[in-house]
């Protein structure tokens, strides 16, 4: 380990990457803690490599926000190491802490990303696109701000130098779609990362996993991630609209600059009274639990005003958006279950949404059910689609879920004839059914149409028998646990986990499935995963006539008969089991041996000889 790099006396080591590892340093002649990144040594004789390190430095260099990691110094052209030296943060990453912090309110998962936005418009009026947007590469500090972090690849080679060279520079899951086609990046391809930064801070998960990079890739490409909305509803139709903006495939589709987005979340966060996301988020960091219930309260009051409010307008979608997330939020809410019942019966919202209703269904064919359609992230394929999964008319525009979840009649003109037919509101608007009241031909049934409620979820830790192996969580693969996976959140309730040993492993170790129950509860819970060996093989040659021969130590006992071929069922691999000889006449014998697990067609036996003794002689050494 080194000591000293010039100036700074290393204290221990805090971090270790692919490119370089970071100390803890004490500036000698500054008399200060820093943080020093000191590239690996088989990479310093790499000029490409070198060129990159000094691009960082001197990109971040250029920088001066609070909210990005300030530069101190830099090695020189002719420093034998090649170091930056950078202020000391003191949390976590992003990650780190997101991992152990469980469900947080979409509104400091806003407050997360409106900081690193700020960060992201220095960096880009600046000229420098930082291009590894990620939680990784976002460090608390003090726990109460965060600073974003290694530029490593910002101000890289052209589009048209990495497609020669091969390569793509970036985090699977998170880079843009241009960026892994080789195409100009620009700021935008760091709005898409902060996309997924964003979805993966408020729904607990990432927008696109696999398992292996290239399938990361693929679905990036593809445009294929599982609704937000769907994987927690808590978050709300407006937040989900944000996400789904940030990860358009095209850059044209998306918000144009870190501003812009900024603007859409300081919006969104304003609705429920927050003003300052700074001093928000550094409070929720400080005590997240009073200030979460704090939040929560006054998340659900403005959310029932803000959605009477809508009802009285005669927006229908906008106030059901509003009540949807407050039950998403609380359960059994009584006062919106009550404002449900009484959805629009403004006589202005009435006229909106027969006009609305009655406009769009002009040239459909009569008598068809209505059922609203909201719109979905491009070539949605993993999970629920968006839209009405599962839900059947029966001609008269009855649900086949809940039929009495907040019934609303609306009266209809009488020239309005046998309209009904498809009703498309803004996007982010909760799914809501519209048809003719099958009991009165001049009246419409408006039924707001209940999502689909993810049960509570849990941060669990996975802690299997052996480590090299590849975990699939109810038939999705998950990834190489330590290398891609260790810890999931997983719904409360029942699951079936299959742990597959990797090459190297198999001979030993058989694929092994566990049917677990995740508990309710708080924090983190640890989930211990037994991975079964495979049996071993044994033949004792024994000088006894009439012998027998058992096994100990395994998971149970096993007997047999010389010469034959006894499999033992082990409990890890390898493992020290007892064998046992006997026969009539003969002093039994019993030996030790250490055994592994083998496949059952072409492994290797375990061949071993164990003579005995006559009643009162003594035995032969085997």
């Amino acid at each position: 380990m080194l000591r000293k790099v010039e100036k700074y006396e290393i204290e221990e080591e805090i971090g270790h990457g692919g490119m370089a590892t970071v100390y803890r340093a004490r500036d000698t002649v500054l008399e200060r803690d820093v943080a020093l990144k000191v590239m690996h040594p088989h990479l310093r004789g790499a000029e490409e490599a070198r060129r990159r390190f000094h691009r960082e430095a001197q990109s971040v260099a250029r920088l001066r926000h609070p909210r990005v990691l300030e530069i101190y110094d830099f090695s020189g052209e002719g420093s034998s190491e090649a170091y930056i030296a950078a202020e000391l943060l003191t949390g976590p990453t992003l990650k780190k802490w997101r991992e152990d912090a469980g469900e947080i309110p979409a509104e400091i998962a806003a407050c997360f990303v409106i900081e690193i936005a700020k960060a992201l418009e220095a960096a880009h009026a600046a000229k420098i696109v930082h291009r590894d947007v990620k939680p990784e590469n976002v460090l608390l500090h003090e726990n109460r701000t965060l600073k974003l972090t290694d530029f490593g690849i910002a101000d890289m080679i052209d589009a048209q130098s990495m497609t020669a060279t091969g390569q793509i520079l970036g985090s699977p899951g998170h880079m843009a779609p241009e960026q892994i086609e080789g195409r100009d990046t620009d700021a935008r391809s760091d709005l898409f990362s902060l996309g997924t930064v964003l979805y993966y801070l408020a729904t607990g998960r990432l927008p696109f996993t696999g398992r292996n990079p290239h399938q990361v890739l693929k679905r990036i490409m593809d445009a294929e991630y599982a609704d937000p909305l769907r994987v927690s509803p808590a978050i709300g139709g407006r937040m989900r609209a944000i996400i789904v903006k940030a990860l358009e495939r095209d850059p044209a589709d998306r918000y144009q600059s870190a501003l812009e987005l900024r603007e859409a979340l300081e919006a969104f966060v304003r609705e429920v009274g927050i003003e300052e996301p700074a001093q928000t988020l550094a409070a929720y960091l400080g005590d997240p639990e009073t200030v979460g219930q704090d939040l929560l309260r006054e998340t659900v009051d403005r959310l029932i005003e803000r959605g009477r409010r809508a009802s009285d307008a005669g927006d229908v979608p906008g106030a059901l958006d509003c009540y949807n997330r407050v039950l998403a939020l609380d359960e059994g809410n009584q006062r919106v279950l009550a404002l449900l019942e009484r959805v629009g019966t403004d006589r202005r919202r009435r006229t909106a949404a027969v006009a609305g209703v009655g406009l769009i269904a002009l040239g459909l064919v009569a008598g068809g059910v209505a059922w609203a359609v909201w719109s979905r992230p491009p070539a949605l394929r993993e999970g629920p689609s968006v839209a009405g999964d599962g839900l059947a008319g029966d001609g008269l525009g009855t649900p086949a879920s809940d039929p009495d979840a907040g019934v609303e009649v609306v009266e209809a003109p009488a020239d309005a004839g046998e309209p009904l037919a498809e009703v498309a509101p803004d996007a982010g608007a909760p799914l809501a059914q519209v048809a003719l009241d099958a009991g009165s031909p001049d009246r419409l049934v408006v039924r707001p149409v209940a999502t689909e409620r993810a049960p509570p979820s849990r941060l669990v830790r996975l802690r299997p028998a052996v480590t090299d192996v590849l975990v699939r969580i109810d038939g999705r693969d998950e990834g190489r646990f330590q290398a891609e996976v260790t810890t999931v959140s997983l719904s409360v309730g029942p699951h079936e986990i299959v742990l597959v040993p990797r090459e190297g492993l198999a001979d030993e170790y058989r694929e092994t499935a566990s049917s677990v129950r995740i508990p309710a509860g708080e924090g983190e819970y640890i989930l211990p995963l037994p991975v079964t060996p495979r049996d071993a093989k044994v033949s004792v040659l024994t000088n006894a006539r009439d012998a027998t021969v058992s096994v100990d130590g395994g998971r149970g006992r096993r007997v047999g008969t010389p010469d034959s071929v006894i499999f033992v069922p082990l409990r890890t691999s390898p493992q020290v089991v007892s064998i046992t000889v006997s026969a009539p006449g003969y002093a039994p014998r019993t030996v030790q041996r250490e055994m592994r697990g083998v496949p059952p067609e072409g492994g290797a036996t375990t061949e071993l000889r164990v003579d005995l003794e006559r009643e009162g002689e003594r035995a032969q050494a085997p």
